[in-house]
């Protein structure tokens, strides 16, 4: 069983760390947390296909890290629906929002609006639905990249809400239309090498994830593991390596760099 919150509003932190950190934080949060219910031990696969507009307008939005941002994409696990997924940004303050679809009927449902109550949607889902559906009108959006990885995810059992997330083994393909394979083989390929991981082996994405209190477990968490936050994107590295975008400097030149030029 998965996870299927419709709406949350959260703070997300997220840290690149080598596979050698993993099993003594693990460690440490079982104190606080126990594992997801999904898969084993709370690890379970998780596919996503992201769009975007075809001058990928979200991708050089998450590149350029501007404050007010979004995503669009539709999450699958093994045997699920397909979720369809809003994902906010405000500056650090996370909002998503996601429908469930029944599998048989994506992406007809979302080509054919007259198929909507075969989906037999909640009003909240249905409000989700046809605001991702206005969104990838208004963009032109297209399939852009598949993103698929392992999550251990673990809960708190301390806090109203507060995650600990490990994601592993970050694979990308091309997308195969609107359809979001899971395990299928459709030329999945390694996002996470040293080179663009910025370690000097492929790791982890450590992800601390809680509402407006983060809890004090999670703060000494980062000081007693001398974490350092540093954004990844799993979105921007897949088009960084679809696209043949070099990591450190993308074809998007930043605002920042920008406004130097002379």
């Amino acid at each position: 069983m998965v996870v299927t919150e419709t709406q949350i509003e959260r703070y997300e932190m997220k840290y690149r760390i080598p596979l050698r950190l993993v099993a003594p934080i693990r460690d440490r949060i079982r104190h606080f947390c126990v594992p997801d219910r999904a898969g084993d031990g709370g690890r379970y696969l998780i596919s996503s296909l992201y769009v975007d507009s075809p001058g990928r307008r979200l991708y050089r939005d998450t590149m350029d890290r501007v404050p007010v941002r979004f995503k669009l994409r539709i999450r699958r696990y093994v045997g699920s629906p397909a979720f369809v997924e809003i994902k906010r940004r405000i500056k650090n303050i996370v909002q998503k929002s996601r429908a469930p679809v029944p599998a048989a009927l994506w992406p007809a449902v979302f080509h054919d609006p007259r198929r909507l109550e075969e989906a037999q949607l909640t009003d909240q889902h249905e409000t989700t639905l046809v605001d991702f559906t206005n969104k990838c009108l208004a963009l032109g959006a297209e399939p852009a990249a598949l993103v698929r990885y392992e999550r251990e995810a673990w809960f708190s059992t301390t806090d109203d809400y507060a995650r600990v997330t490990f994601d592993h083994r970050l694979m990308t393909a091309r997308p195969m239309g609107w359809n979001v394979p899971v395990d299928e083989p459709v030329g999945w390929q390694p996002i996470d090498l040293p080179a663009r991981f910025g370690l000097p082996e492929s790791g982890v994405v450590l992800e601390l994830k809680a509402t407006m209190e983060v809890p004090y477990w999670m703060t000494d968490l980062v000081g007693d593991f001398g974490l350092r936050r540093v954004g990844f994107s799993k979105y921007g590295s897949a088009v960084d390596f679809l696209e043949h975008v070099p990591w450190a400097a993308t074809r998007y030149p930043s605002k920042r760099m920008m406004r130097r030029a002379p």
